[in-house]
């Protein structure tokens, strides 16, 4: 009975230490049950946190509206900036997401005033990203895009008040222009069409197919042809046979007198190399009304001439009468030597002067170079005359005036040298007719 008894409580209190155990397990099961969903409502309340933040945080919409366009070249190096600040007259938050390309050099400088100018603006989102793209290995383009919103809903920016563009075009390390892809005719063709000035035309991107323009906002595609040009670029057609002239703008003193010694009929080897030295003694120039065929027969005298800073200009291409040819043909003569011209020295032609100074209303409206006559004729073509060609200018020449010669008669090149000497003795400055009439509004 007694053994009973102790097996009785010996399985009573093994039996309480299961309930004990059971119970603790129990319990700690719930513990581990409010601790997890605990630790899940804290992560609801922080994501509901961060949520509403991400709606109303402006460097979160700024940063997140300005990464996405960025469309970079490998090698591109980037600033990138997202901001806000407060307006100090409204008090209203302004958001800035700005992402552009960094070169180390003066454009930098160029991308910074284009940013501050959108800046000082002060709309409610001011978002500036690029694109960028290379051409044959040599060309790299850059478009900067400047968007400026007067609102935002949520993390979308809303009503455009403003979008501006900078256009960025680089020949390898050198900085381009419009005039270094297309050359002058071209670039006039593509502001007549399009109702702009040459001034309103940017270059806007270089592609494999040619060159995107922006004219006035309006982006307007010119292919690749040889006769439009000048880029030095084995994939690209040109008539440019050398390297382009560069012909160095000068300062004329309006209130200095002035005379515009012109030449017709030539290039004429060494009679046009001789009055070039006369010139350039004085710092003189010239212009020189040539024929396209002799043009054709004497290259480097035509170079001669643009590389002193005289101008070319046109007199036709073998000196036959405009004037008993259809406008169409007559165009096509003096295209045939503006394109000689280009050709040689990768610069246009703007003047004409036809021969024997006849031409007719036809001509006269049907073409974009300026018609040039003259005021003083020495009339060197008919005396032959050293003399009388000095005594002819002489007696006529005034302050502002066209005095006709001819390179082609030997005699004109002594006579020449001595009134270059005569006028710059005077005080005159030796101009081309193009600056003459820049000076005198022509």
């Amino acid at each position: 009975m007694q053994s009973i008894f102790r097996f009785s409580k010996i399985f009573l209190v093994i039996n309480m230490q299961q309930v004990r155990r059971k119970k603790r397990r129990v319990r700690m099961d719930r513990v581990l049950i409010l601790i997890g969903a605990g630790i899940l409502s804290l992560v609801l309340i922080f994501g509901a946190i961060f949520g509403i933040y991400k709606l109303i945080n402006p460097r979160i919409i700024a940063d997140e509206y300005g990464k996405p366009n960025t469309i970079k070249l490998e090698t591109d190096k980037v600033n990138s900036e997202v901001y806000k600040e407060k307006n100090k007259e409204t008090g209203e938050k302004l958001i800035y997401a700005i992402h552009t390309p960094k070169f180390k050099n003066e454009i930098d400088q160029t991308i910074e005033e284009f940013v501050n100018k959108m800046i000082e603006e002060k709309a409610i989102v001011t978002h500036i990203d690029y694109e960028s793209n290379e051409a044959f290995s040599q060309y790299k383009s850059y478009v900067i895009t400047a968007t400026l919103y007067e609102s935002i809903d949520g993390i979308n920016p809303l009503n455009v008040v403003k979008s501006e563009q900078l256009f960025i075009n680089f020949d390898g390390d050198t900085f381009i222009e419009l005039d270094d892809c297309l050359r002058g005719k071209a670039i006039s063709k593509v502001a007549k069409e399009n109702g702009a000035t040459e001034e309103e035309l940017k270059l806007s991107k270089i592609t494999q197919t040619g060159v995107e323009v922006d004219v006035l906002g309006k982006k307007v595609n010119y292919p690749y042809d040889e006769t439009s040009f000048v880029m030095k670029n084995e994939n690209i057609k040109t008539l440019l046979k050398g390297d382009r002239i560069e012909i160095p703008k000068r300062e004329i003193d309006p209130n200095k007198p002035m005379v515009a010694f012109t030449f017709d009929d030539g290039p004429s080897p060494g009679n046009t190399e001789r009055i070039l030295a006369a010139l350039e003694k004085v710092g003189g120039r010239a212009t020189f009304f040539q024929l396209g065929y002799l043009m054709e027969n004497y290259p480097e005298t035509v170079l001669a001439v643009a590389k002193q800073g005289s101008e070319i200009a046109n007199h036709s291409y073998d000196h036959d009468w405009l004037t008993e040819k259809s406008l169409e043909d007559a165009k096509a003569d003096i295209s045939s030597v503006n394109d000689i011209a280009f050709s040689l020295t990768g610069n246009e032609i703007l003047l004409l002067r036809p021969p024997f100074g006849a031409y007719n209303t036809a001509i006269k409206e049907g073409i974009t170079e300026k018609l040039v006559m003259w005021d003083v004729d020495t009339r060197d073509w008919e005396s032959r005359n050293t003399e009388s060609i000095i005594n002819m200018t002489k007696q006529y020449t005034y302050d502002g005036a066209i005095v006709l010669f001819h390179d082609i008669h030997s005699a004109t090149i002594p006579a020449v040298e001595q009134l270059i000497e005569y006028y710059d003795s005077l005080g005159y400055q030796f101009v081309t007719v193009s600056e003459l009439y820049e000076v005198k509004g022509k």
